[in-house]
C-alpha cells in the first residue's frame, strides 16, 4: 500500500497502536486538560479576552489544528509553529 498521503514508518515501533495508546492516553489526557485549564484561567483574569487576540495564544489554537487534522509529522509541524522565528 504506497499511498501519498500516509507517511510510512521511518522506524518501526515494537508495540502496537493499541498498546500505545494505552500507555499514552492518559498523559496526553493530562496534557489538553492542563492546556484548557490554563486558557479558562487566562480568559477570567482581567482583560482575558483580549489577550486571546495574542499571537502566542494563536499559535496554541494552530497547533491544535494540527493535531486535529490527522497529517503525519505533527511533532515537526508543530516545532515549525512555535519556534521563534529570529533562531530560523
Amino acid at each position: 500500500m504506497n499511498n501519498e498521503n500516509v507517511a510510512e514508518p521511518i522506524l518501526g515501533s515494537p508495540k502496537t497502536a493499541e498498546e500505545l495508546l494505552e500507555i499514552y492516553f492518559l498523559v496526553m489526557r493530562s496534557a489538553l486538560l492542563e492546556t484548557a485549564a490554563a486558557m479558562d484561567r487566562i480568559q477570567r483574569a482581567e482583560n482575558g479576552n483580549y489577550i486571546l487576540k495574542d499571537p502566542r495564544v494563536q499559535k496554541l489554537q494552530e497547533g491544535c489544528e494540527i493535531l486535529k487534522n490527522g497529517k503525519p509529522d505533527r511533532v515537526e509541524q508543530l516545532l515549525c509553529l512555535l519556534s521563534d522565528p529570529l533562531e530560523q
